[in-house]
């Protein structure tokens, strides 16, 4: 468990935190110059907060009010950032071998070895970091953090400077180093979101130093606590909806000229409501299904589109009497290539789509 409650005043605003994370992964994910970086920096003993207390599970790195700083290099962490910081001048071995002073010879080779092994370079000791790939040489980053035994590691957009398969594979050993094989916590900074959602056990929306939202990955993305999240988790649907009636198990809403069946909330009827539907969860009803009553089903067009050649984005214009909103269109829409070819859009632009009552989010 990691104990994040502190301040630290920056040139634009300030960070200020009260966070207990679980132990596992935890994502720090947002904007540039949200506060992530610096989190890491203030955990790292890096950087010191005006006030406030961290810790990791029973050990105390900071508190302000107890007189309590630990420098970093007694804090057991195992920092890795985007640059690489490899010695050019020294071998492989000797890069992860640099924090462990006051060691013997033979130990320091066995722990190198070890940790070599863990990340996949195993008998790489008496390369130079130029001999290897931007992959490697982030492996051996990761191998020279893990040699110290940290109590936490911290990751700061590790894989950014990588291309996207290598990425692929190293989120991928990532996952096993720290879940299978050292079961300690990690924080991780991000601001791609299906990283973020691919790695964590837990994720922490930060926006210019504030936490908007802090959950599991899935309710980040499908339950956003507000339209900020929901926007920067990728949200660009967004209505005003009125409630019309509550059931046990769903709410009806007037929403512009339709009525949607929602999830069950805790709203009066009459209540003015802010909505949210995912693009990825509206579905395009095929041309040969049979005609049955369908959850929130209604018809339009495609008006546009956009394709980065392995999702389709549709926006979509409802017909008349079933607007949603007044703008140009009501939805955007997307979908796989494989499903935009298997459907056959390209030929046809009028549809009938179906809102599943679990799509839409209620934002605070």
């Amino acid at each position: 468990m990691i104990t994040l409650a502190f301040r630290k005043t920056l040139r634009d605003f300030a960070l200020d935190l009260d966070l207990t994370l679980p132990d596992g992964v935890t994502v720090l994910f947002g904007p540039s110059g949200a506060g992530k970086s610096m989190t890491l920096s203030c955990v790292a003993g890096l950087q010191r907060p005006d006030a406030g207390r961290i810790s990791v599970g029973n050990r105390l790195l900071f508190d302000s009010e107890a007189g309590v700083a630990l420098p970093p290099q007694a804090r057991r962490v195992g920092l890795v950032s985007q640059q690489y910081l490899l010695f050019p001048h020294l071998s492989v071995g000797d890069n992860v071998a640099f924090g462990l002073q006051g060691r013997s010879r033979r130990e320091r080779q066995r722990i190198v070895g070890e940790a070599l092994a863990l990340v996949g370079l195993a008998g790489a000791e008496t390369l130079r970091p130029a001999l290897l790939s931007g992959g490697q040489q982030q492996r051996v980053a990761v191998a020279r953090a893990l040699v110290t035994r940290p109590t936490v590691m911290l990751m700061d957009e590790p894989f950014s400077a990588v291309d996207g398969p290598t990425r692929a594979r190293l989120r991928r050993d990532l996952m096993r180093i720290l879940r299978d094989e050292l079961t300690i916590p990690a924080l991780f900074v991000t601001h791609d979101l299906a990283e973020a959602y691919l790695l964590a056990d837990h994720i922490v929306v930060l926006e210019a130093g504030r936490v908007l939202q802090a959950g599991t990955p899935r309710e980040i993305v499908y339950q956003p606590a507000n339209e900020r999240v929901a926007r920067l988790t990728g949200s660009p649907n967004f209505y005003a909806a009125t409630v019309v009636s509550r059931h046990a198990e769903s709410t009806t809403l007037r929403v512009g000229d339709v009525q949607l069946t929602a999830p069950s909330s805790g709203a009066s009827v009459g209540d003015r409501l802010s909505i949210t539907v995912r693009p990825e969860r509206v579905m395009l009803v095929r041309k040969d299904a049979p005609a049955e009553a369908r959850e929130n089903e209604l018809r339009g067009q495609i008006i546009d589109e956009l394709t980065d050649g392995l999702n389709h984005t549709l926006f979509f214009r409802l017909d008349d009497g079933q607007r949603l909103t007044d703008g140009e269109y009501d939805l955007e829409i997307v979908l796989p290539a494989y499903m935009y070819e298997r459907l056959g859009l390209v030929a046809h632009k009028g549809w009938r789509v179906t809102i599943k009552r679990e799509a839409i989010a209620f934002l605070g």
